[in-house]
């Protein structure tokens, strides 16, 4: 992935500066009248409860006061850091020349913060689904060089929810998912959506009052859509409304190298299942979320995405899981007989010693076509579909480098389908396969392993 390095173009023009009267509140300074010229993917964020001191469970905490769940959260007074209203920060911004943002935006330093953690918010967004940013004004004004912003037509399949293809429903236990209502088969499109916030996990260098208020103020500032969805959004930690919220539905993404969490209310209403039927990306060009079909999956059948590293032990995804989300994982792979679960978790040890083994390109390589079709088996005898791609490209690998091309064209040509649909379509392996798929015998591995030494696999154009 390319390094992106954001410049920035202070043009003088006369402000209004605001003074925050609270210690801790920072002036916003001079923003560029034009956008700041740049020169240029899933794991989840660990969740952690940010406030031991939970309220009973029929109350949310605000200000270290329980206030009762009934009440809407939107209603529930507070004693806030930020002193102008929202129709002031509109006023403000309106009188900017080509200001980007629907709101001036709010601020917070200290001495740990060399840059002010800012709130950026634009309504317009996405066709006024509308999004706020919590981040340092760089990388704020960074994201504003994507194309989601700089192009709203590349959004054209983004957010169409009228129409989707399953229903809500509550399962006993783990509660609310997302069921399937017509047959969707390999490589349908279940979802794609943007983020109604993204927030800099390094805003935690800030006091946590500071920061909630952002957040506060942030949800504040969506279209009332938008609103609705973020607060029917359900939570898991039972602390602070908003941090609830967020902690509990939020995946990690990366923009411009910088690890950030992003919200998509819709998605974050998709159950985890080690062996998951759908597989996610995030395009950080158009700013959107994409959840795939991994294989044909029932009318009836619920979708799964998996929160964790799913190759792991099944000890290893249960303890994440109930540390990271709070709840003993229930699927299949996780609950069957203790002699199959041993058996799936030596198929994931012995799947390891393969991939060790098929990338060691050494003269002493000892690995072979058929230890990448052994490969391939374990992942399927896994259902580790939303994986399948790995095996995949080491299986086009291992034929390309004994000369085999029509072999390596097979494997190329799955391991670029299961990329795109499990990292993304500008994905580095999606190129790669591609171009394996199109001419073998042009690419790094093409007869790499023909003759090999010491044992290897021996195997010529002919095998």
């Amino acid at each position: 992935m390319t390094s992106l390095v954001p410049l920035y173009i202070l043009i003088a023009y006369s402000i209004v500066v605001m003074v925050f009267n609270m210690k801790g509140a920072v002036n916003f300074g001079l923003f560029s009248g034009a956008y700041a010229l740049n020169q240029n993917k899933l794991n989840q964020i660990p969740q952690q409860a940010l406030l031991q001191d939970a309220c009973p469970s029929d109350s949310i905490l605000r200000d270290g006061e329980c206030h009762l769940a009934t009440t809407a959260p939107s209603e529930v007074t507070f004693k806030s850091n930020i002193t102008t209203t929202l129709d002031e920060a509109r006023l403000t911004a309106s009188q900017q020349p080509n200001f980007p943002w629907t709101f001036w935006p709010e601020c917070f330093s200290n001495e740990e913060t060399p840059d002010p953690y800012c709130l950026f918010s634009d309504q317009s967004f996405a066709n006024g689904r509308g999004i706020f940013i919590v981040t340092t004004e760089p990388l704020a004004y960074g994201m504003l060089q994507k194309q989601a912003f700089k192009n709203p037509e590349s959004l054209d399949r983004s957010n169409h929810h009228a129409n989707p293809p399953f229903v809500e429903h509550d399962f006993p236990i783990k509660g609310r998912g997302l069921v399937a209502n017509k047959t969707l088969f390999r490589g349908d499109q279940i979802f794609a959506s943007t983020p109604l916030l993204i927030a800099d996990p390094d805003a935690y260098k800030l006091a946590e009052s500071e920061r909630i208020d952002l957040l506060y103020r942030g949800v504040s500032t969506l279209p009332k859509a938008s609103q609705d969805l973020f607060w029917g959004l359900l939570g898991h930690f039972k602390g602070d409304a908003v941090d609830d919220r967020i902690n509990t539905n939020n995946f990690e993404v990366f923009i411009d190298n910088i690890s950030q969490a992003a919200l998509f209310p819709e998605i974050a209403m998709l159950n985890h299942d080690c062996r998951p039927n759908a597989a996610y990306f995030f395009d950080e060009e158009t700013l959107t979320h994409y959840v795939h079909a991994m294989r044909t999956i029932q009318p009836g059948e619920e979708i799964t995405i998996s929160y964790i590293d799913s190759e792991k032990t099944r000890a290893h995804r249960m303890r994440r899981l109930e540390r990271n989300w709070g709840f003993k994982c229930d699927c299949s792979a996780c609950t069957a007989h203790p002699a199959l679960t041993a058996e799936s978790d030596a198929r994931l040890d012995q799947i390891q010693q393969l991939l060790e083994k098929l990338n060691d390109w050494s003269e002493e390589s000892t690995a072979s076509p058929e230890m990448a079709e052994a490969l391939v088996s374990l992942y399927d005898q896994e259902r580790l579909w939303a994986y399948q791609a790995t095996a995949y490209k080491h299986a086009a690998e291992a034929y390309s480098a004994v000369g085999n091309r029509f072999m390596a064209i097979k494997y190329a040509r799955l391991s670029a389908e299961f990329s795109i649909l499990d990292k993304g379509f500008s994905d580095g392996d999606v190129k790669e396969m591609k171009k394996m798929a199109s001419a073998p015998e042009k690419t790094w591995s093409w007869n790499k392993r023909v003759g090999i030494k010491k044992g290897g696999c021996g195997c010529g154009k002919a095998h």
